[in-house]
């Protein structure tokens, strides 16, 4: 039996409607984040064709994760988006839906393909049934087998079924929420664009920039929506890269299609400027930093409203 049929195909998708309404419904009957795999925020005025969302600040380790894993929380955390998901929730009070993960990364990494995973971290791995990438076999695929600094998460392989039973419960949930919220948005307004929200270390590769905007070297998104945040992020002082060291994960190559008007951007903001000490230990928010963050979302979709009516009275301007 194949556990990793690609995330496009119907039959996948029908079988998971199921568990993504109940999911949409937890979420929007909390009026915030959930327990559920996805939490979904729709905004409480006029929506505009916007998707904001945060795939891998999710931090609901249970203990029977934990118990599996041979790192301590600490360490299980440095995969972690440090609370992107606090950082973009004012997206809806611009028009936009949230879309937040509250899983951990290192329990299912919901940016890689499904079948990109290392199959000698898997007992009995299948190859046919596998497909890792170069990060896959690294250790950073679908189930992660490693955390930042090549430390090994689990002390002893996966069986199949258990890597299966993550996707199940975590990666398809997402991806059938996130699928679904696009065909929605494009059927109504007729384009759909989203940020899709990640944080990193600094000097990644020896980059200096502070933010990268990633959109898979011009394939993923309509060229107005990156100027638009290029030019909001570098008007708040910025230091931003295009593509380097991040062009884009799975969401954004696999969602984004401007052709066929869905728009995909990856953001990556370096933990630095927003990643606070405590004298007390761990680490606050820098509220300055999440100001801007909400300036950048506000920017966004005002282009977007802008491209809409612009939509509306021109339609053949607008492609």
């Amino acid at each position: 039996m194949n556990f990793w049929p690609d995330a496009s195909t119907d039959q996948k998708a029908q079988a998971s409607e199921t568990s993504e309404n109940a999911t949409m419904n937890a979420a929007a009957g909390s009026g915030g984040f959930c327990t559920a795999p996805v939490a979904v925020v729709r905004p409480p005025g006029p929506a505009i064709p916007m998707i904001v969302c945060s795939p891998h600040s999710g931090r609901n380790y249970t203990a029977e994760f934990l118990a599996r894993s041979r790192l301590p929380l600490d360490i299980l955390r440095s995969g972690e988006d440090f609370h992107v998901d606090t950082l973009i929730a004012t997206a809806p009070q611009y028009g936009a839906t949230l879309l937040c993960a509250t899983f951990p990364r290192v329990v299912c990494d919901v940016n890689r393909a499904s079948s990109d995973l290392d199959p000698r971290m898997v007992e009995n791995g299948d190859e046919t049934l596998l497909m890792p990438s170069e990060r896959g076999r690294a250790g950073l695929g679908s189930v992660p087998g490693v955390v930042s600094g090549g430390r090994q998460v689990y002390a002893n392989k996966l069986s199949m079924e258990e890597a299966a039973s993550r996707l199940r419960q975590f990666w398809y949930p997402y991806h059938a929420v996130l699928r679904k919220l696009i065909d929605e948005i494009r059927a109504e307004y007729g384009f759909c664009v989203v940020l899709d929200m990640h944080s990193m270390p600094p000097g990644v590769d020896g980059t200096k920039a502070d933010i990268v905007i990633g959109d898979r070297f011009g394939s993923s998104s309509r060229p107005v929506f990156v100027q638009t945040l290029a030019k909001s992020l570098l008007s708040l002082g910025f230091r931003v890269a295009r593509n380097h060291p991040f062009a884009g994960g799975f969401i954004t190559s696999h969602y984004g299609q401007p052709q066929d008007n869905v728009s995909v951007i990856q953001l990556e903001m370096s933990r630095t400027l927003y990643m606070c000490p405590r004298t007390g230990g761990g680490y606050g928010l820098n509220p300055r930093f999440a100001e801007k963050v909400s300036q950048v979302i506000a920017d966004m979709a005002r282009c977007v409203t802008e491209q809409q009516e612009l939509r509306c009275a021109r339609p053949e301007a607008a492609q």
